[in-house]
């Protein structure tokens, strides 16, 4: 997963109003005041909205409105974006690849946090505050105390040692004491603790909730399907009676004569090539026309010859007119070129029928081929197509369209026939039921607004903090020779182990127990460890539980007993060793508010610079600083 855009418009901590494309790597965001601007906790507003409007907290100081939008690219590619009105509406939108424009996917805020989990493969919300998302209130020491006390024993190790108290001081100075409760602040007890009470209460509704939303999601996920599978049917059912109706008036042999038209199309061209060759044929044996009878010079000097004997005899007298009869000879010669003509006549004439013949011949099949070709193309322009591919691969869609019915028909009954798709519908009333009852329960509490119950812990335990005692003076280091000094603890600092509920996370993340995920964790843990630490500690176990124990030279310290300072740095190295290993496998993106200045000094800002552009290069890092402060090595900074 990957953030590609933010946007924001009156949004606290931020610039009036930005627009910022994000890069891979690691980038260095610049807020316009002094504090970090509250970027992971917009995130997580955009994100997994609380359906009651509780973004608008981030609201800038004097706007009346405010804006914010979010674009991610998911796992599989797929690009999502978030817009959302502070206090108002918002939605979740998903690109259109083939449109490349974005459609709504949900405006429920339930929904947004289940399609993002599911889509695009943003983690729970627990799992991005608690992980991936690194802050300075997160840090044990700004956590509430645990109780105090003296400290736990150690190992054996340690026995053979004095017992020496904290040489670093967290007020600076070898002693310090706590102001004496005020009157002021005893006044207020009673009404923090009532508000502690009605936090914890709001924790309990908002946890039911959240089980609710989760339950109303599988549940309307499942009518959803069945709502899906019959829409699905009823198009299939009817996308195949309008094919249907669209064929109703096609022959019912018609797909028997599209399958055989391309055959007696080509059986048509060869029988019309046949007749056209023979015609060429007649046509190249037609003998030339004879020429008129009044032009053959034999038969007129045959003529000639006769009509002069004739003429000639009758100006003779006596025997000499049977000369006459001589002319019968010529007579004779010339009808025989007459009749020679009339044959040569005869001749072109039947040459002349014989094409005749050949062409009718040939309109004939002409006229049959298109009378039975009519029917097709009738049958093509009915249903669009104009091709005989295009037809019969269209009139193969109906034997999809029954198979596709059939199926769908199958999914359906068997969707309907499930016991939880049957009690579904009692099941959703019920949620929808408890979800709006408790929604106004939390609407009624403090008019929707509760403060987190670490922040009233915190307060709580600021008033009834006794004076600290003051601090002895750290005695003069070891001269055992060792290079090291002892690490100390003392009554006065008693922290809450912060390592079980992390590592029970973690072990969510990984799907795995802690036993096995601290084999993996181990070795990269304690160069984390000994570099932010100096040396000081050399080494870290954590038991089945998640507990944890330091090994610093010659013994070993619980968690609970290590310096805040030195909690905090082994916090860092336990979130970072985290953040490496999840990157590698998940590539979810690290929002890191703060530099940290309060634990590390100025000679392990770089230090810690570097460890987080190498988290930039397995995923996308964006680390949030005030204004002044330094992210070191950044690959890109950013002013927001």
């Amino acid at each position: 997963m990957l953030f590609l855009e933010l946007a924001a418009q009156a949004v606290r901590g931020f610039s009036p109003s930005i627009r910022l494309a994000l890069k891979p790597g690691y980038t260095a965001l610049k807020s316009p005041s002094d504090l970090p601007a509250p970027l992971s906790g917009l995130i997580v507003a955009l994100s997994f909205p609380d359906g009651r409007g509780g973004d608008v907290a981030y609201l800038a100081p004097g706007q009346k409105g405010g804006r914010a939008g979010l674009s991610i690219q998911g796992n599989d590619g797929s690009v999502w974006r978030i817009v959302r009105d502070l206090g108002g509406a918002g939605g979740l939108h998903k690109l259109n690849r083939t449109t490349n424009q974005f459609e709504i996917v949900s405006q429920e805020a339930g929904e947004m946090g289940q399609s993002l989990r599911s889509g695009a493969g943003f983690p729970a919300r627990t799992t991005w505050e608690q992980l991936f998302t690194l802050t300075g209130p997160q840090l044990p020491t700004r956590r509430p105390k645990g109780p105090t006390g003296p400290p736990q024993s150690t190992s054996g190790s340690m026995k053979s040692l004095p017992r020496v108290v904290s040489a670093w001081n967290m007020d600076g100075g070898g002693s310090g004491s706590n102001p004496a409760v005020s009157a002021e602040d005893a006044a207020k007890l009673p009404a923090l603790e009532a508000e502690l009470a009605s936090a914890k209460r709001a924790a309990e509704v908002q946890f039911r909730l959240d089980g609710v939303n989760s339950e109303l999601y599988e549940a309307e996920t499942k009518t959803k399907a069945g709502n899906e599978v019959m829409a699905q049917l009823n198009g299939a059912k009817e996308e195949l009676a309008a094919f249907n109706a669209r064929i109703s008036t096609l022959p019912d042999d018609i797909l028997v004569r599209a399958q055989r038209h391309n055959d007696e199309k080509r059986k048509f061209d060869e029988q019309v090539q046949r007749v056209r060759d023979e015609m060429q044929a007649a046509q190249d044996n037609q003998p030339a026309a004879p020429a008129p009878l009044l032009k053959n010079q034999q038969f007129l000097a045959a003529i000639g010859v006769g009509i002069a004997l004739y003429v000639g005899a009758a100006f003779l007298e006596g025997s000499l007119r049977w000369l006459a009869l001589l002319a019968m000879i010529p007579f004779s010669l010339a009808a025989l070129f007459a009749l020679r003509h009339i044959e040569d006549l005869q001749t072109v004439s039947r040459q002349g029928g014989k094409g005749e013949v050949l062409a009718g011949r040939e309109k004939k099949l002409t006229d049959d081929f298109q009378l039975a070709s009519m029917v097709v193309s009738k049958a093509l322009t009915q249903v669009g197509t104009s091709s005989i591919e295009e037809f019969l691969t269209f009139m193969g869609r109906k034997g999809e369209l029954v198979a596709r019915t059939a199926e769908l028909e199958s999914q359906l009954a068997a969707v309907q026939s499930d016991p939880e798709f049957i009690a579904v519908g009692e099941k959703l009333s019920r949620l929808k039921s408890e979800q709006e009852k408790l929604n106004q329960e939390l609407l009624g509490m403090s008019g929707g607004y509760i403060r987190d119950v670490r922040d009233i812990e915190r307060e709580i335990a600021r008033i009834k903090e006794p004076p600290a005692a003051p601090k002895p003076a750290a005695p003069p280091p070891s001269s055992s020779g060792s290079g090291f000094a002892p690490v100390p603890t003392g009554p006065t600092e008693n922290w809450e182990d912060p390592m079980p509920p992390l590592m029970l996370l973690a072990t969510d993340l990984f799907t795995t127990d802690i036993p096995s995920l601290w084999s993996v964790l181990h070795d990269r843990s304690v160069q984390y460890v000994t570099a932010l630490t100096d040396r000081r500690y050399h080494g870290i176990q954590l038991d089945k539980d998640g507990h944890a124990t330091l090994e610093a030279p010659g013994r070993t310290v619980s968690a609970k007993e290590l310096p805040g300072k030195d909690l905090d740095l082994i916090y860092l190295a336990m979130r970072l060793t985290l953040i490496e290993k999840a990157a590698s496998q998940h590539k979810l993106p690290v929002v890191i508010e703060d530099t940290f200045n309060t634990v590390l000094d100025a000679t392990k800002q770089p230090l810690f610079g570097r460890m987080v552009k190498h988290l930039g290069t397995l995923t996308q890092v964006l680390h949030v600083s005030g204004s002044g402060q330094n992210a070191s090595l950044a690959d890109t900074p950013v002013a927001i």
